[in-house]
């Protein structure tokens, strides 16, 4: 394999929810995760763009830039986009459609006209990241939002039939997720699940005591 897992290197990437998920198939799946690279889909960029328009709305510009309006199937509009791409390779910034940035605003402004976004206004901190050990093991991650009770994560999803959440939930192994976060600070979990195709509905779950226990089972496993 081209990496070595060594104590050192745990101490550079911390075990995360995404790349325990990975070693939960196998350690081959953990090594991949770490080496391989990770281009960003538009469904993850406009889950993206969601969480920071509802997160942190003042911070747009030091992580996303919309691309201009260049006709890519010319050849100078090629030139001119590659251009552009060049000028902001150096600068860390998601390039984001401009499509895909006017789906985000239409969708976030759905939210916030929602009894939704009363939980999100309940936050008392938000975008908290986290650093501890597991038996000595380093492990990290981000949490969306919390308050004095509960962790709160926002999901988006096309669809947020009960059914298929609870399905798409199990299949992704976000219980695996919301244990460790329960384990951080020992606090359960709110999730506000966030339709991606029209209307945009969304909707609030409160995660079960067997849910949570069925993550920590998983999580004490890997």
């Amino acid at each position: 394999f081209p990496v070595t897992i060594t104590q050192e290197y745990l101490q550079e990437r911390p075990l995360s929810f995404s790349s325990l998920k990975q070693f939960i198939k196998s350690p081959q799946h953990y090594i991949q995760y770490l080496t391989q690279d990770k281009k960003p889909t538009e469904s993850m960029i406009l889950g993206s763009l969601i969480h920071n328009m509802l997160l942190e709305p003042d911070g747009f510009d030091s992580k996303f830039i919309i691309e201009p309006d260049i006709n890519k199937r010319t050849n100078q509009g090629k030139e001119d986009y590659q251009k552009f791409l060049d000028s902001v390779a150096d600068k860390g910034l998601q390039v984001v459609e401009p499509k895909t940035f006017i789906k985000a605003k239409e969708i976030v402004t759905q939210v916030m006209y929602s009894p939704t976004y009363n939980y999100i206004k309940q936050m008392t901190e938000k975008e908290v990241r986290f650093d501890k050990y597991y038996d000595g093991i380093p492990v990290c991650g981000y949490v969306d939002g919390m308050d004095q009770v509960y962790n709160f994560e926002i999901k988006t999803t096309s669809s947020s039939d009960i059914d298929d959440i609870r399905r798409d939930f199990y299949n992704l192994k976000y219980y695996l997720q919301a244990a460790m976060y329960q384990w951080y600070n020992g606090k359960k979990m709110i999730y506000i699940v966030i339709e991606t195709s029209a209307p945009y509905l969304s909707r609030v779950f409160v995660a079960s005591d067997s849910y949570m226990k069925e993550g920590h089972k998983l999580f004490e496993k890997a």
